[in-house]
């Protein structure tokens, strides 16, 4: 189904790289400010006065126990919510009839500027359980609708919906579509979902899914530098991964942390997760112990076709039981574009780096002999096959990540990792959205975000054992 050298957009012959998913270039401005501890444990058959239900979703509520340190002004600031279908109106099985109109898939301009959530808070989690996919994408759709049309209403969104709908963006797009739609069918159904859900077409679901790839197609600017960073540590009872996952101050207000349980043809998975985007793109966990994150890489051409990132990782990551499945399911090749994977085996005690590029992959493992690895935008490993670099070197002259890091001992504890991430050369507070650190011995995970430092008190604290219900 491979188009025909003749048959690409403009863009076939190779297209500069221009960053985004862990991600964008930055918009500036200040930090927020840092937040103050406080608890909330709330156990209940109902939600709490003030709580909204969303309506029409037929189903039940079950509030379960969640631990927030928050700002102690907020108050009562996230609520963990499962969601069941009992088969109420609202939710169907499968994807839409071909006669059923539910949005169209055009994608056309918001006709109002939805309110905007406080970027100063933590993020919602939403615990998600359904009888398919397309009822799991009804439910993030719903339940995520106001930040996701918040975010295909910003400027960003707005300009990427312009160049799709000019001849050379349909062209890739209705190429990228007919490509991840062969190679992930459940996913399209879920994205049809999403979109009935949140009151949005199923192209802007898709271009939501696809921001790597269109956007590397889109632009003849590249500016790789000042994205995601991730510092590994591991010896003698020391296995820690942490990671700064950057994007923008555009998109701080709209994304939420997801997790997908007991949905047929789904493994169970969460993740930060960006507006109406697949789990998996972002930082992502699974019920085996896997922990995974991206950094967004540069390769001076992208193709038009392949397998988009978010779709491959998540087919890659959710899934697997241990290291060598991730890299099986990752080193598929056909990737549209590439990435550097970022990768934790808590139960088999096994770190990688692992970088891709259309069919070509390298993997690093980070054993105790090594002791510690950073990986930042820059491919450190992989090669094309003529031996060339897949990106430009020269751009990352200025980035002093790197050099930074490299400037300090070598981490050995999970404080190193935390203050490496802290450092004022690798943290951009004008685009970090979140951090994350990861105690393999223990499993427990920490996120920080909102303005607070790795350094700080995270927003919320988990244990990766127990993050998703005993089986």
């Amino acid at each position: 189904h491979r188009p025909s050298p003749a048959s690409l957009p403009s863009a076939a012959a190779g297209i500069p790289r221009h960053p985004s998913a862990c991600h964008m270039a930055s918009a500036s401005s200040s930090s927020p400010p840092q937040q103050q501890p406080s608890e909330y444990v709330h156990l209940a058959d109902s939600p709490p006065d003030g709580a909204r239900v969303h309506e029409g979703l037929g189903r039940r509520a079950l509030w379960t126990r969640a631990t927030l340190f928050g700002s102690s002004l907020l108050g009562v600031s996230l609520l963990l919510v499962t969601l069941t279908s009992n088969g109420g109106p609202g939710l169907r099985s499968g994807v839409p009839s071909a006669g059923e109109e539910l949005m169209p898939l055009s994608l056309e301009a918001m006709t109002s500027e939805p309110r905007s959530p406080d970027a100063n808070r933590p993020p919602p989690v939403f615990h998600i359980t359904a009888a398919s996919p397309y009822e799991a994408g009804v439910q993030h759709g719903r339940l995520a609708g106001e930040r996701i049309r918040g975010w295909m209403a910003s400027a960003e969104m707005r300009k990427l919906a312009a160049w799709v709908a000019t001849p050379g963006g349909k062209e890739a797009l209705e190429q990228l579509k007919k490509d991840n739609t062969e190679a992930f069918p459940e996913y399209v159904e879920e994205m049809h979902g999403i979109a009935h859900g949140a009151g949005v077409s199923v192209d802007q679901v898709w271009c939501a899914n696809m921001l790597n790839e269109l956007e590397n197609l889109m632009s003849q600017e590249r500016n790789p530098l000042g994205h995601c960073s991730d510092i590994f540590a591991v010896s003698s009872g020391v296995f820690v991964q942490g990671h700064n996952d950057d994007w923008s101050t555009a998109v701080m207000p709209y994304w939420y942390i997801l997790s997908y349980e007991n949905v047929p043809g789904f493994a169970d998975c969460a993740g930060v997760t960006y507006p109406a985007a697949s789990v998996g793109w972002a930082p992502t966990w699974n019920r085996h112990g896997i922990f995974s994150t991206q950094n967004s890489l540069s390769p001076t051409r992208s193709r038009p076709w392949g397998l988009a990132c978010a779709f491959a990782q998540r087919k890659a990551v959710c899934p697997a039981r241990n290291m060598d499945e991730v890299i099986k399911g990752l080193s598929v090749g056909g990737w549209s574009e590439g990435a550097a994977m970022n990768v934790l085996d808590i139960r088999g005690r096994r770190m990688a780096n692992i970088e891709l590029y259309e069919d070509r992959h390298s993997v690093v493992e980070i054993t105790e002999a090594m002791g510690n690895y950073s990986h930042f935008n820059e491919y450190k490993h992989l090669q094309k096959a003529d031996g060339h670099p897949i990106d430009d070197p020269s751009t990352f002259v200025t980035d002093y990540r790197q050099g930074e890091v490299d400037r300090h001992p070598a981490p050995r504890s999970a404080d190193d990792v935390r203050a490496r991430l802290s450092d004022n050369w690798v943290f951009r507070p004008d685009a970090r959205v979140a951090s994350l650190l990861v105690d393999g011995l223990s499993g427990d995970m920490m996120l920080w975000c909102c303005g607070v430092r790795p350094s700080g008190r995270p927003a919320y604290r988990w244990n990766l054992f127990q993050f998703f219900g005993a089986r």
